[in-house]
């Protein structure tokens, strides 16, 4: 009995603290930021919570976007998924300041709060920032900056928030292709290392974490039946958005890659010249790439199990690469070569069959690998013949 009019007189001091900062003049908005072309990570906008009081004047942006380049192994634990990611509290007109200064619109949705829900919010918040409590295990689809805000709201409004829903099946991977247009090469690198997991279609919610998606679900959203969520959205929308088209895409790279390979396959069998080393580079670049593929699967917490870029990504060509240019054993090599050429036919007839959606460019490069084992296995015959 004791313990509970303590924690009860707890809970109305700390209530009572809220209510200096929380009042009638203040209020609670979600901030979207539009894409930003220059880095990856900032490909898929980005989402925040500001408070604003105008009596008090403090005006801060929540930000669960923020990782720190110095903390211990950030590389590695980049490289095995285990990345934290951390809550910061800033000035918001600095931060919009930023934002506008890399030419990304921004969007505000004012959230219609009463007082007891925007006390816990509040209080919520400044909890999160607490050095203690302020990192977090990032995931790119199921834990960042946007589906944080989501399950905040979730947890502050509880079963009133409802969400309409829409009918658009689609997958995490789709709905990332949006944003890749103009970044082909991280769009490549993405389908590369990511496996058939986020081919899989999403229920609505997951699709929130994008900052985009986020705010079309807010602005439909209901708290009970009939009160809107968002009272007011405003918007600020650059003049000019800049879009930077890279030319040397993976589609023209790997196709002039499949002419020079058809070239120089051609004049290895009529005038039996010989390539390896050219090989070599091709063999050891996808073995190369089919080893990190496997660590991404056997041994980090990546969305990377199962991935069908094994296939052509094959790790043992690390091996055979070497045993080529050293002319080791043409029986195995014959063999090798054989068997590669056989999967990548298998995977070239299943490519729309298979459960993962393999990057299009990707055709290039398999169609030149397949050529090149092919050659050598008629170039291998011929001379054991």
């Amino acid at each position: 009995m004791v313990y509970k009019i303590i924690f009860t007189h707890l809970f109305m001091f700390i209530s009572f603290l809220s209510f200096s900062s929380v009042n009638e003049a203040s209020r609670f908005s979600i901030i979207t930021i539009g894409p930003y072309e220059d880095e990856l990570y900032s490909a898929f906008g980005h989402s925040g919570i500001r408070y604003y009081n105008k009596s008090t004047g403090e005006d801060v942006f929540y930000n669960y976007g923020i990782f720190d380049f110095d903390q211990p192994n950030f590389y590695l634990n980049f490289l095995n998924g285990k990345l934290l990611y951390k809550v910061g509290k800033y000035s918001y007109p600095s931060a919009e300041k930023f934002y506008r200064s890399q030419d990304r619109y921004i969007k505000e949705q004012i959230l219609n709060l009463n007082p007891p829900d925007q006390i816990l919010l509040y209080n919520y918040l400044e909890q999160n920032i607490k050095p203690e409590n302020a990192n977090y295990l990032y995931n790119y689809v199921y834990d960042n900056c946007a589906t944080k805000i989501r399950d905040i709201l979730e947890e502050v409004i509880g079963d009133k928030l409802s969400y309409a829903k829409y009918d658009e099946v689609i997958s995490f991977r789709k709905l990332m292709d949006k944003y890749l247009d103009n970044n082909m090469w991280g769009d490549l690198g993405i389908d590369i290392c990511l496996g058939p997991e986020i081919d899989s279609n999403i229920p609505y919610e997951s699709k929130m974490f994008l900052p985009d998606y986020l705010f079309e679900s807010l602005q439909s959203a209901k708290i009970g039946d009939t009160v809107d969520l968002v009272s007011e959205t405003n918007e600020y929308i650059p003049s000019q958005n800049k879009l930077y088209k890279n030319i040397f895409s993976p589609n023209l790279i790997f196709f002039l890659l499949f002419i020079v390979v058809l070239f120089i396959s051609f004049r290895q069998i009529k005038y039996d010249i010989s390539f390896h080393k050219f090989d070599f580079l091709i063999f050891f670049l996808t073995g190369s790439v089919g080893l990190l593929l496997s660590y991404l699967w056997l041994f980090t917490d990546h969305l990377s199990t199962s991935n069908f870029n094994l296939f052509w990504a094959f790790p043992v060509n690390i091996i055979f690469c070497f045993l080529l240019i050293t002319n080791f054993s043409r029986r195995l090599l014959n063999f090798y070569f054989i068997l590669y050429s056989s999967i990548l036919i298998a995977l070239l007839i299943l490519w729309n069959i298979i459960p993962q959606n393999l990057n299009e460019s990707l055709v290039f490069l398999i169609l030149a690998i397949l050529v090149r084992t092919t050659t050598n296995i008629i170039c291998l015959n011929r001379a054991k013949a």
